[in-house]
């Protein structure tokens, strides 16, 4: 009797062709997609200047600045309650002047009044101009640790340019610099 061989042990392989349709049509759907929505992310970029680690204004005191480095030192502190805005020598007062409250003080519902801060700050703007100040074109941004970052920007967008009676686009206070609130 003759023996007769498994049928399994004499079966072909068969290749199966792979199929990359799918994943084809799914990068020309895709691509597109992406480079459309890439559009809407714009992106600029804002030149700060911090303040050294470890340093703060007290530590300036010692340090007399001559006539050649006159300094304004405008500062604009951002607060829960409003805008404070002052120098070295002290801070604007708003309508109730007292001390405590600030210059621009916040509408209700927790807005700034960001366009009376511009006109008050133009106004700043024009009687520091040709007296001799070293930092005419720069200021100091401050704000209190609760105060939300679109505030800040948005701060940082109304004091850079301004557009004249004229129409023209000007500079306010392009030079941006972050302090600190003690």
């Amino acid at each position: 009797m003759a023996f007769k061989p498994s049928q399994r042990s004499h079966t072909k392989i068969r290749e199966i062709p792979l199929d990359i349709r799918p994943v084809m049509n799914l990068m020309v759907c895709l691509i597109p997609i992406l480079l459309y929505s890439a559009e809407f992310v714009k992106l600029s970029i804002r030149e700060l200047n911090l303040p050294p680690a470890g340093t703060s204004d007290r530590g300036n005191q010692n340090n007399p600045l001559t006539e050649q480095e006159k300094r304004f030192q405008l500062t604009v502190i951002i607060s829960k309650r409003g805008f404070y805005i002052g120098n070295r020598a002290g801070y604007l007062t708003g309508e109730a002047n007292t001390q405590a409250e600030p210059a621009i003080p916040a509408m209700e519902g927790g807005n700034y009044d960001f366009e009376r801060l511009r006109q008050q700050l133009i106004e700043i703007k024009e009687k520091i101009k040709d007296q001799g100040f070293v930092d005419e074109n720069s200021i100091i941004i401050s704000a209190e640790a609760d105060i939300e970052y679109k505030h800040i920007i948005r701060l940082m967008d109304y004091i850079t340019i301004y557009t004249d009676a004229q129409g023209n686009e000007k500079e306010l206070f392009p030079q941006i610099n972050i302090g600190t609130v003690i």
